[in-house]
């Protein structure tokens, strides 16, 4: 585990392959686990809940991982109890993110990979990226997940509704409708090239100032 400092935002990372729950899930997890069809489902999914419960853990959550149980607030988003988290996964990686009394919280991992010129085309403005160019265009791509991920739409927003140029974001359509239902929260946004060979990026609300 480490905490990213601009944002406050705990991370843990797990390699995917090798994993068991070893008595970590509840038993509704259990079966939800056991459930998944598709073999790469069910170890990224276990990888996710293990990342997030051992997060949740190292930083002082009380109890076995089992009593940790993972569900959905009312938006979408992973939550354990009232401790909102953020959880990704991605080529044989998983990533939790967690953040003591968030409400705006969301984290993405993304491998750099080169994608079809529709890809580029289709998701960032050209003030983003002039250019193809596949570590920038997934640095950005994890911030508009995370952000996403935080709004609790995921991508059933379009991702053109979230813009990062220069370091500012700008939020449009059904991610602004959504953040001005959130109480149009103050937050920071971080990415850094992590692990090798992928992009992480987090964002989260930021306290609010000590009087």
């Amino acid at each position: 585990m480490e905490t990213w400092p601009k944002t406050g935002i705990s991370v843990k990372f797990l390699r995917v392959e090798g994993l068991e729950a070893g008595g970590a899930l509840s038993p509704a997890e259990g079966l939800r686990h056991a459930a998944f069809r598709m073999e790469k489902r069910r170890t990224e999914w276990l990888a996710g809940r293990l990342a997030a419960k051992n997060l949740l853990a190292e930083t002082g959550a009380p109890g076995p991982l089992s009593s940790l149980e993972i569900g959905m607030d009312r938006l979408g988003r992973p939550s354990c109890g009232d401790s909102l988290l953020s959880i990704s996964h991605s080529n044989g990686w998983a990533m939790a993110a967690f953040k003591p009394g968030s409400a705006f919280l969301g984290a993405d991992l993304e491998k750099i990979e080169d994608r079809h010129p529709a890809w580029y085309r289709d998701y960032f403005h050209l003030s983003e990226l002039p250019a193809p160019d596949p570590s920038e265009a997934t640095r950005l791509w994890t911030i508009k997940e995370a952000l996403m991920k935080a709004l609790g739409l995921g991508l059933t927003a379009d991702p053109l509704t979230v813009k990062e140029a220069g370091g500012k974001i700008e939020l449009y359509g059904k991610a602004l409708e959504r953040y001005k239902e959130l109480g149009s929260p103050a937050f920071s946004v971080e990415a850094r090239p992590f692990p090798e060979g992928f992009w992480t990026a987090v964002a989260a609300d930021n306290p609010l100032p000590k009087r």
